[in-house]
């Protein structure tokens, strides 16, 4: 299932905004960026590159997965803009380790 449409991060501003202010974590799989907003919610953007992986089916696979993990954890964060990257390592990461890994950068993100 999808993140709501309000969690998510989707201007153009928006992401420049948390490119050029925001702070940066890195994780095994991640790279992430992030800075806080004034809407008093949560929002999050994924970006998987065709470099991680060509395939289309991989990659939109991975942003599913990110998503999920995700959406079950907005309660835990606060008022966030989040750019999450997808480094090439999480193609053969399975899904615990992807979910350990987030679990552990928005810890980080507190």
């Amino acid at each position: 299932m999808a993140l709501n449409k309000k969690n998510r991060l989707k201007k153009k501003k928006d992401f420049e905004g948390v490119f050029k202010q925001g702070k940066a974590v890195k994780g095994n799989f991640l790279f992430v960026k992030y800075r806080k907003n004034g809407s008093g919610y949560p929002r999050i953007a994924f970006i998987v590159s065709s470099k991680v992986s060509r395939k289309a089916v991989v990659r939109n696979r991975i942003r599913r997965i990110l998503s999920d993990i995700s959406r079950t954890r907005l309660k835990e964060l606060g008022p966030v803009d989040i750019i999450l990257i997808a480094d090439k390592k999480i193609i053969e990461a399975p899904r615990e380790k992807i979910e350990q890994d987030l679990e552990s950068i928005f810890r980080k993100l507190k």
